[in-house]
């Protein structure tokens, strides 16, 4: 193991505790959006697919075990596998995993394309467990329509903007950390 992406590994992963806490310590109406993708997406650019993977589940974890890092009540604890929003959680995970696995250095190209991937990654993730919660444990009759409504719709021009802030900002600290090697 790399011990300097080990140490940024632990890094990104507190600053996605600390993002998702946010949401407890400034109102609501201060914060329009999350920052959480942004941090996701760029993480894959900056550590590479499997240490982007491991900070985004050791977020997880944290709050599956009780922290109170996530940005919805309850703020963790295990009942959170059962809100229909947790399979963005797991595509967190999944979204690091594939930006850092489509990304090549130093090419703007593959940053976008990558974090694109994750994008899509992280919303397939996350509308299935949100039909998968909503029908079959809410039994709420829903459509996948009903779903790209509620989950996807709403989210996704906000979505892509901060894909573009990932990719900038993803690319600059890959940059002068390779400067600074």
């Amino acid at each position: 193991m790399n011990t300097r992406k080990l140490a940024m590994t632990s890094v990104m992963a507190a600053l996605m505790c600390l993002t998702g806490m946010m949401v407890h310590w400034v109102s609501p109406a201060l914060v329009p959006f999350s920052v959480l993708p942004v941090l996701v997406l760029m993480s894959g650019l900056i550590l590479g697919a499997e240490y982007a993977a491991m900070a985004m589940l050791v977020y997880v974890i944290l709050g599956l075990f009780g922290l109170p890092v996530f940005s919805a009540a309850p703020f963790g604890g295990f009942g959170y596998i059962l809100k229909p929003t947790f399979g963005f959680l797991l595509g967190n995970v999944a979204a690091a995993y594939v930006v850092g696995r489509v990304y090549r250095k130093g090419s703007i190209w593959w940053a976008i394309m990558g974090v694109l991937a994750g994008l899509v990654t992280l919303y397939l993730f996350g509308l299935s467990y949100l039909y998968f919660i909503l029908h079959w444990v809410l039994h709420r009759q829903t459509s996948l329509a009903g779903v790209m409504m509620i989950g996807f719709v709403p989210f996704i021009l906000g979505d892509l903007i901060k894909a573009g802030i990932a990719v900038w900002v993803g690319q600059e600290v890959v940059r002068r950390r390779s400067q600074a090697d």
